[in-house]
């Protein structure tokens, strides 16, 4: 004869995570920024950045000289209650890009569409002011 064994189940009540190891998660954050893809053509160069789940007022793109950077906010809704563990923190982030020499951030262009920020930073080389500008996201 057999014997089946059962194991008894974690109740609902009692915690996932005991303390020491909610403090070990707590402990091993890492900075969060959005992976790029840098690619060029004859005409210019494309910078896209996959950021899902935000609209295009939470991004600040500014160009100084031959370095572009890239910022994103985003307001923290915090939907833990209680003893939970939440992990969730794309609150902010930065990424700087440096430039090549015939890279025109004069006419720099962007959009937002379908979680992902696509910059367009167009070649030209001819004489290039470089000077600072913000770049207005579409």
């Amino acid at each position: 004869m057999k014997v089946l064994s059962t194991k008894k189940s974690r109740s609902i009540s009692r915690p996932l995570f005991d303390e020491n190891q909610a403090r070990g998660l707590r402990t091993r954050r890492t900075r969060w920024v959005p992976p790029a893809n840098v690619t060029e053509s004859s005409e210019a160069y494309i910078i896209k950045l996959a950021v899902p789940g935000l609209d295009r007022h939470c991004f600040n793109i500014h160009c100084s000289g031959k370095e572009l950077t890239v910022a994103g906010k985003k307001e923290e809704i915090n939907d833990c209650f209680g003893k939970e563990e939440c992990e969730y923190n794309f609150s902010e982030w930065m990424r700087n890009f440096q430039l090549p020499e015939d890279a025109d951030t004069t006419m720099t262009q962007a959009n937002y569409r379908n979680g992902e920020l696509i910059i367009t930073i167009p070649r030209n080389t001819s004489a290039i002011p470089s000077g600072e500008n913000e770049v207005f996201i579409y």
